[in-house]
């Protein structure tokens, strides 16, 4: 925590000119994504990822039934995994945002601001608190955690009832792996179970999360090395 004359310092958040070059970057990289989806999936799908990572078996598949289907995507940060995490454990609307397209965020209805900068207030998380995406959408609990290597959000019971169940259901999580001295790798991975009951809006709302999460992803994983390598080393050290 910053202190000067007494006082916290404000949250850091982009300004207005980052906001809006960001936004416009958004608009094209999705243009692009959909046009191309369906010759580039297969790779964007698990952008940035190794076959080693895609072919891992993470803490977070176990949320979902043995049958689905996985994107796993991957950045190299020049950055201490520690002083990665407290970037990844503030995530969450109501809290430090997405670090993705601010302004597609807020077209899709999200009152999120993405902060840029790491706040205390907002490092604690547990086994069972629900992290908010959307305003109108229920929380994703927290399933799995690790501090300082992995978050996982998802039902934590995968052979519950089907009733009780999303359809079709999902876990997500983010994932630190320790690489070479002072560096890591960010990942970030998710796995969808088939659809249970399949019906055209439901088969047409995942023809778009497809490119959606591509688009979203990639640009968080960017701005969290990002953010997490400008920090000097003083203030990694603190993390």
């Amino acid at each position: 925590m910053d202190i000067r004359h007494g006082r916290r310092n404000a949250p850091r958040r982009r300004g207005r000119v980052r906001f809006v070059l960001e936004g416009v970057e958004g608009l094209a990289v999705l243009a692009a994504t959909l046009c191309t989806w369906p010759l580039s999936k297969r790779w964007l799908k698990n952008w940035g990822s190794s076959p080693a990572e895609r072919g891992r078996a993470w803490p977070g598949d176990r949320y979902v039934a043995v049958e689905h289907d996985t994107r796993t995507r991957a950045i190299d940060i020049a950055a201490p995994a520690g002083a990665v995490w407290p970037w990844i454990v503030q995530f969450g609307l109501d809290r430090a945002g997405f670090y993705s397209y601010e302004l597609l965020e807020r077209l899709a209805g999200i009152p999120v601001t993405n902060l840029e900068s790491i706040e205390p207030s907002m490092q604690s998380v547990a086994v069972g608190d629900e992290v908010r995406l959307h305003p109108k959408a229920p929380g994703i609990p927290v399933a799995h955690l690790e501090p300082g290597r992995s978050i996982c959000f998802g039902e934590s019971d995968a052979a519950g009832s089907a009733a009780s169940r999303p359809d079709p259901a999902r876990s997500w999580s983010i994932y630190l792996e320790p690489a070479a001295a002072r560096s890591c790798r960010l990942l970030v991975r998710g796995c969808i179970e088939p659809l249970r009951e399949p019906s055209w809006r439901k088969r047409l709302s995942l023809a778009f999360d497809g490119p959606l999460d591509f688009v979203m992803e990639q640009r968080m994983l960017r701005t969290i090395k990002r953010l997490a390598e400008s920090r000097s080393p003083d203030e990694a050290g603190q993390s």
